[in-house]
């Protein structure tokens, strides 16, 4: 099962998933036919305009996925810099990419080397009051919740999970690279956390 709203349609403009079997597997080829018989009588198929989109994004996947992975490391490897500060906001850096993170050599073993370790990470702040000022003083990245798009973007994971089964901490931030210049983000950062400064003085007695 795959999700075509994400990388593989990568402009955040169609919602579509896949379901697919393998012609090389004995499994896959006994799901074919039983997942060929599912949708002609139930009829679920992608409008035209959504596969159209789909197959737009997939001749574009493999130029995409290795410069949002390196600039999620780029960032990564930013964020981690900025965190050894004694004056640092930040608290925790997650990235398989890192070679601090605990499970990297699991990743580096599963991921391929040419293309990277995802273009996904996250960031802990002191507190959610600091994660809060943080997204809302960003200019370049977009506060949104998706993944896989030209844009890159942030959320505060602890206010969209449901009131009883918050898990997330509360300063944590997910962010989702686009396509972006590395540069341009990591300026954004800056001004970002120069604010949440000002913000954590102005709240200090």
């Amino acid at each position: 099962m795959h999700s075509g709203t994400k990388y593989m349609g990568g402009h955040s403009d169609v919602l579509l998933g896949l379901v697919t079997a393998s012609p090389y597997t004995e499994r896959g080829k006994e799901l074919a036919p039983l997942l060929r018989q599912v949708q002609h009588y139930v009829g679920g198929v992608a409008s035209p305009m959504d596969s159209w989109l789909a197959l737009r994004g997939l001749r574009t996947l493999h130029v995409r996925v290795p410069r949002q992975c390196q600039t999620a490391l780029t960032l990564a490897e930013h964020f981690e810099s900025l965190q050894s500060s004694s004056q640092s906001l930040i608290t925790a850096v997650h990235y398989p990419g890192l070679k601090s993170h605990p499970n990297h050599q699991i990743a580096t073993q599963q991921m391929k080397s040419d293309i990277g370790y995802g273009g996904v990470l996250s960031v802990e702040l002191e507190s959610e009051q600091m994660a809060m000022a943080f997204c809302g003083a960003l200019q370049t990245i977009y506060r949104a919740t998706s993944l896989g798009g030209t844009e890159t973007l942030i959320e505060h994971r602890a206010s969209i999970e449901p009131l009883d089964r918050v898990t997330s901490p509360p300063g944590l931030l997910r962010i989702t690279v686009g396509l972006e210049d590395a540069a341009d983000l990591i300026r954004d950062i800056g001004q970002a956390l120069d604010i949440c400064q000002q913000v954590k003085q102005e709240m200090s007695p």
